[in-house]
């Protein structure tokens, strides 16, 4: 104990040696009986420094996290388990120090809590629903408290399991006891203190948890629903009086005990409550949802109405939260028409009272904007930060009322649009009044659209009531004017009027050069949608290049992605009239892509090995999207140039340093779409220049140090490299070296997986096709190498990598046969490899791996009879039939692909969405577009979870293969123009020669192998049979 005492503080020095010294020396001591319920013994004492009880708060969390579950692997854990002995003490004290210690210690002993309970309850832990009942149970504040936080750690370990019935358990033991506390404490006066408002709060936040993914058949019957209801609804009427601003309330205890309050009410009706969106995994739940949608539902949105009421009346003050909660329960409700029916009355007033003050520009906005332009921006960009903001539910539940409930709301809600903006114009409304119209006609900006009695005013109604806003002194209202000329463009609005689409862009224009960011960006990004009519297009042509400026300047103000699709737009729109600056354009891109990375690296963001990474929880996500945005504007650039090879010889010059600077810095991050960069510049010029072998050597560098991971991403510029750089790896012994040090790396390591397993054996196959004569030193070692991947085992429990692995020993066949086959005899394994190879054949449908399989068959039967093994001789037959089966199959193949170049040259047809919008029943229930994905989803993991099993029982894995084989459009094989057909002629007319062979041979064909035969005798190469190089 006194050298814990000792040791605990010293984990929290500011000197890095003496922290290390006594973190190591904890690790010493970790193995020893004794070690961790002393350490907990620290935290319960009152006595002991409140430092000290903080270290060793968090070294038991995180022992007991890493370290108490003896089903993990011993590799999934840095310390030894933790001793049996220990684990009794520790189990016995847990729950009196939770009830002993302060709040900053509470949470480290519950989150361990949290571990024990998910390993040992019940078989380990037999009495903790006994033990968490009888704190309940005892009256005294600490003990009731201890008794709510382990039971909410006991719900959390098994919120998420759907097999389980331990939650069950839990339930059926613990929650009356729960009910009946909560219920008593709110009815012993004075029932608002914070104590009693913290311990309700606590008991909600169980109940909602124990919600997270099924619903117990306790928790389903009458007997729970009926008094845990009635409790929820209480706990949302309950008065609160709290003093403070805003935030102060929201975080007092009975405002914290309400919100989740609202939110279970809500998790039962949007989940559970609904018989008509329930999913068929969930049917059991239908009688539940029947009583709760008609017995329960309309009580919850009579209390929510109440309270809409009093705050809209100022009678009530209510949290944010709480009014999201509210927003979404009314969201929900418009989905089954009994509760739409009960809503309706009061749909219309929700939305003026409710939702539009929420969309109206707030002092909140205002101030964001002043302080943090930037972040004003970024808040509107981001789906993410903006999704569970009042105004983003405010918002989602306009865009369902008015989609979902059409015939009922999209008059009155235009009408109430329309009298704002009116009122605006005779000046009879505030600037922020009119920004909330706008926001609420974005909102509902695909009804306005695609409804036959709107979509043909719009042009008349931009023309009055939005062009006018580009021009406000507003700032805020040129922003929401130019949102709604993009929203409602991009969703596909007319304009009839040439003269308004042209005020519309010079307003835009105009606002581009705007004095503040925020309606800059938006300018820009209207500018974006602006572009694909011919008129704007034809007006910006000999502009192209200044706007393309323009945009780059505001991605380098902001440091944000936000411009990265108009960007795209742009480039696309005006990838002729661009290419006279694409060298220049891409200039400026690549030191804006240096800057964000050197910002990056001056942050101090280097991992122990040296690698430099965004981190993504420390608000460093907006500059590597903004980088990444970069990387792929970029990308777009070169794609534009794809014809002229002087302007891809310029482009290559400036974006070789910017990938060379990502390599060395090992930013990997960003390798993904660095490594594009290079894959298109060597596909599209077709060779590879001494700078891009710089690159090929730094890859390299970085497979066999931090970028190992990234074999994947890297395997496009290394093919292509052997691919259009061939002779210079025939002159250079040391890029060969490279390649071949690739493969076997990426073959034996144990940190790689399948993935980049297939890499490498790609990398094999050019090497063998390409390299034929140059590597005949590493042909033995490679084919060592890939045998052991040729049969199903754990090393190769993949069909994609056993057939990859065949097919490079195949190709080694073709390298040199001969030498192919001593190494095969040398290891036993001839026999074996085409007993897996000739089955396999069947299963490969590619023109590629057809041939291989052709050439490698020819090869062999090419040789003198005489130098063929006994063990293949045997197989003689088979091989013939064998490579005449693919002889026949080839032309089919090469025909298959052409319609697929066909249809891809075509495109596809896509529905035209432009059409009226379907309106639903208004009296009808409302079916989620997305239900049956969801239940496709649902579907989905049982069956990964059945297959997951059979593989755990001894099943295959060959149906759990997902890899995209099949892109033979992107592929240029190099065997594309080589014959097969006249050597196949060459080779039956040497075989004739031997005709007691030539007998045996053809008398093991099948009828049908016969006939293929003929008909390949028959074939002549070229372009019908896959021997006519690609152009």
């Amino acid at each position: 104990m006194e050298s814990l005492l000792r040791l605990f503080p010293a984990t929290l020095s500011p000197d890095i040696h003496v922290r290390r010294a006594s973190e190591q020396e904890l690790v010493r001591l970790e193995g020893q009986p004794g070690m961790l319920s002393a350490s907990l013994q620290i935290v319960a004492s009152p006595d002991a420094d409140a430092t000290i009880r903080q270290a060793a708060a968090i070294y038991v969390k995180n022992r007991i996290s890493r370290a108490w579950d003896t089903s993990l692997p011993r590799g999934a854990t840095e310390s030894p388990h933790v001793p049996e002995e220990d684990k009794s003490v520790v189990r016995v004290a847990l729950l009196p120090t939770i009830a002993s210690v302060p709040p900053t210690l509470r949470v480290h002993v519950a989150s361990a809590l949290f571990s024990i309970v998910r390993s040992d309850f019940p078989a380990h832990w037999p009495t903790l629903l006994d033990e968490i009942v009888q704190r309940l149970t005892s009256g005294q504040e600490a003990e009731m408290y201890a008794g709510l936080r382990a039971l909410l750690e006991t719900v959390r370990a098994f919120r998420f399991s759907d097999t389980d019935t331990k939650l069950e358990q839990v339930v059926l033991r613990t929650f009356p006891v729960l009910l009946q506390m909560t219920n008593a404490l709110i009815d012993a006066p004075p029932s608002n203190l914070s104590a009693v408002g913290e311990m309700v709060y606590y008991t909600m936040k169980v109940y909602k948890t124990s919600l997270a993914l099924t619903l117990t058949k306790h928790q389903q019957s009458n007997e729970s629903i009926v008094p845990w209801g009635t409790l929820m609804l209480r706990i949302v009427q309950q008065p609160v009086n709290v003093d403070g601003d805003e935030e102060t309330k929201e975080k007092a205890p009975w405002w914290k005990a309400k919100k989740w309050a609202f939110y279970a009410l809500n998790r039962l009706f949007a989940r559970y409550g609904i018989p008509s969106q329930l999913s068929a995994s969930m049917k059991s739940c239908k009688p539940f949802a029947e009583t709760f949608l008609h017995n329960f539902a309309p009580e919850i949105l009579k209390a929510y109405l109440h309270t809409a009421d009093a705050m809209v009346s100022q009678q009530l003050w209510v949290s944010r939260p709480v009014v999201r909660h509210l927003l979404t329960f009314f969201t929900e409700c418009l989905k089954p028409k009994s509760m739409w029916l009960l809503l309706r009355p009061h749909m219309q007033q929700i939305i003026e009272t409710l939702v539009y003050p929420r969309l109206c520009f707030s002092d909140e906005d205002e101030e964001l904007w002043e302080t943090d332009p930037v972040d004003f921006v970024r808040m509107r960009a981001d789906p993410l930060g903006e999704m569970g903001t009042t105004s983003s539910v405010a918002s989602a539940l306009l865009h369902t009322a008015v989609a979902r409930r059409t015939a009922s709301m999209l008059e009155p809600t235009l009408q109430f649009i329309l009298q704002v903006v009116n009122a605006y114009a005779a000046g009879q409304c505030a600037p922020r009044q009119m920004y909330g119209a706008l926001r609420m006609c974005i909102t509902i900006c695909q009804s306005m659209v695609h409804h036959e009695s709107v979509q043909h005013q719009l042009d008349e109604f931009f023309a009055q009531h939005v062009l006018p806003a580009l021009q406000s002194p507003h700032a805020f209202l040129r922003l929401g004017a130019c949102a709604a000329i993009q929203t409602f463009d991009h969703a596909g609005m007319k304009w009839t009027s040439s003269e308004h689409l042209e005020a519309a862009f010079r307003g835009v224009m105009e606002c581009m050069m705007d004095a503040e960011l925020p309606v800059r960006v938006q300018a820009a990004e209207a500018i974006g949608e602006l572009v694909a009519h011919d008129e704007v297009h034809n007006a910006m042509a000999p502009n192209a290049g200044r706007l393309m400026q323009e945009l780059l300047k505001l991605s380098d103000e902001t440091d944000l992605d936000v411009l990265m699709t108009t960007q795209e737009k742009i480039v696309n729109h005006f990838a002729e009239e661009l290419l006279p600056f694409s060298v220049q354009l891409t200039q400026q891109m690549a030191q804006s892509y240096m800057r964000l990375v050197q910002d990056n690296l001056a942050g101090g963001d280097t991992d122990a090995d040296g690698v430099h990474a965004f981190r993504m929880d420390q608000g460093e996500e907006d500059k590597y999207f903004a980088a990444v945005g970069c990387l792929s504007t970029m990308y777009q650039m070169v794609t534009t140039a794809e014809s002229r090879p002087e302007i891809l010889a310029e482009l290559e010059n400036v974006l070789l340093p910017v990938v060379a600077y990502t390599i060395e810095s090992e930013t990997i991050d960003l390798y993904d779409d660095c490594f594009q960069l290079t894959d298109v510049l060597t596909y599209y010029q077709k060779r590879i220049s001494p700078g891009m072998w710089n690159i090929f050597a730094l890859m390299y560098k970085s497979f066999k140090s931090s970028g190992m991971d990234y074999l994947s991403e890297m395997i496009g510029t290394l093919d292509n490299c052997a691919s259009y750089g061939t002779a210079v790896l025939q002159e250079k012994p040391e890029y060969r070296h490279m390649l071949l040090d690739i493969f076997h790396t990426a073959m034996t390591h144990d940190q790689l997986v399948v993935s980049d397993r297939v890499a490498a054996c790609q990398i094999g196959e050019v090497i063998l096709l390409l390299l034929r004569g140059y590597v005949d030193e590493a042909v033995p070692s490679m084919m060592a190498t890939l045998l052991p991947f040729t049969q199903k085992s754990d090393e190769a429990p993949s069909f994609l990598l056993r057939k990859w692995a065949i097919l490079v020993l195949l190709e080694a066949v073709y390298y040199n046969a001969s030498l192919a086959l001593q190494v095969l005899e040398s290891h036993g394994a001839t026999s074996a490899l085409f007993s897996a190879a000739l089955p396999m054949l069947s299963k490969c449908r590619r023109v590629h791996e057809c041939k291989v399989a052709i050439v490698a068959l020819l090869s062999l039967l090419s040789l003198d009879p005489a130098s063929v093994p006994e063990t293949l001789q045997a197989g003689y037959p088979h091989l013939l039939g064998a490579l005449v089966t693919q002889l026949a199959l080839l032309p089919k193949l090469v025909a298959q692909r052409k319609e697929l170049s066909k249809a891809l040259d075509q495109g596809y047809d896509v529905d035209d969405e432009d059409g009226v919008l379907a309106e639903f029943d208004d009296d009808a229930d409302v079916e989620e577009d997305d239900n049956d994905y969801l239940e496709l989803l649902a579907q989905e993991a049982v069956r990964l979870r059945t297959r997951v099993s059979a593989v755990d029982e001894g099943g295959d894995l060959d149906d759990l293969d997902e890899f995209d084989d099949d892109d033979e459009m992107a592929y240029e094989s190099p065997l594309e123009g080589v014959p097969v057909y006249e050597p196949f002629r060459t080779v039956i007319q040497q075989l004739r020669q031997n005709t007691a062979l030539f007998q045996r041979l053809t008398e093991g064909l099948s009828e049908a192998q016969q006939r293929d035969m003929q008909q390949a005798l028959e074939l002549v190469d070229g372009e019908d049979t896959g021997a006519t190089m690609s152009s």
